[in-house]
């Protein structure tokens, strides 16, 4: 027991090195990229699961045979479990009514981040998500961030039609993420736009009686304050602010901002990173009200590299807003 238990802590360390590797050599390799995606989850629940096994056979002596059987009859049906979260996404809905609610007016918002378009994205699931999407009836759609993993060159499949085939009254409108600067930005920007998503960055839309803040991503030192953009809104209008990473909306409830809608966080995706997101944003995921300012928090419509979700599931954000 103790030799195993010893032999998967090597594998768990050894996911550092590989992870560096990745950023060489792993990116558009379909078959690659699979393997580690498989290996980091796959590694840690086996650690994770010796562990357990260590404690229960402290208390109650277990053969090796009883060891045996129970992790392989235990893992397949928690990886089968953790799959399916990640698989296709399931809608979330919310009615946010605004403080004001003086336009008497009501708007449909379909909220998504964190598609993660790469090599390794599965069309198929990619659409029976987007269907469930359009089927919602959305009169906009916004995307918040992260809609590709690193550059637009890694992507095998032609998801133009996925994306354009979908015709929401006002449009689709989308903000960067970390990932869009990971690669080559402007050609990333170029690809999303053949999507026929429209890409704000530090940039206003008015819909509606609206406002609409879309903010270029933390990773662009350049980017403008939101006090600034602010100053160019028309005031006696709610604001939504489209923002990639919840660390600003302490930034929104500073300057009155009615709706924030970020993603980033994955929601950890998985145990122990989920209790150590939860620590690091004021919101790490779901509807969080401050004083006026609602927010909400995607767990992503997909995910980064590991196929699997573990207390969180791959999500689409119905918001109904009356305002």
């Amino acid at each position: 027991m103790e030799r195993l238990f010893f032999l998967n802590f090597i594998f768990l360390l050894a996911i550092l090195p590989v992870l560096y590797i990745r950023r060489s050599y792993f990116r558009r390799n379909i078959f690659l990229g699979r393997f580690l995606g498989n290996y980091i989850f796959i590694t840690h629940y086996i650690f994770f699961l010796l562990i357990l096994l260590g404690v229960v056979n402290y208390f109650y002596s277990l053969s090796n045979l009883k060891m045996i059987i129970i992790t392989f009859i235990v893992l397949p049906i928690f990886f089968l479990y953790a799959y399916k979260n990640f698989l296709v996404a399931r809608v979330v809905k919310n009615m946010i009514i605004l403080k004001q609610n003086k336009n008497k007016k009501k708007i449909r918002i379909a909220f998504i981040s964190d598609v993660h378009l790469s090599a390794l994205t599965n069309k198929e699931n990619l659409e029976k998500s987007l269907e469930k999407l359009s089927e919602e009836f959305p009169d906009i759609i916004l995307i918040g961030g992260d809609l590709i993993d690193f550059s637009y060159k890694d992507i095998k499949s032609n998801f133009k039609e996925s994306f354009r085939r979908i015709t929401p009254k006002y449009g689709i409108y989308a903000v960067l993420g970390n990932h869009e600067y990971h690669g080559e930005i402007e050609r990333n920007i170029e690809y999303i736009k053949s999507l026929g998503i429209v890409i704000l960055r530090d940039e206003i839309l008015e819909v509606e009686g609206l406002n609409i803040i879309g903010r270029d991503d933390i990773t662009n030192k350049k980017r403008k304050k939101l006090a600034y953009l602010t100053k160019k809104i028309n005031q006696d209008r709610p604001t939504i602010v489209l923002d990639h990473n919840p660390n600003s909306i302490i930034e929104s409830i500073i300057n009155n901002i009615d709706l924030e809608l970020c993603g980033h966080t994955h929601r950890g995706q998985f145990f122990p990173y989920n209790l150590i997101v939860k620590k690091m944003y004021k919101n790490y995921h779901g509807y969080k009200k401050f004083g006026d300012t609602h927010t909400i928090v995607s767990a992503g419509f997909s995910s980064w590299l590991i196929p699997y979700r573990v207390n969180s599931t791959s999500e689409i954000n119905i918001i109904d807003l009356y305002y």
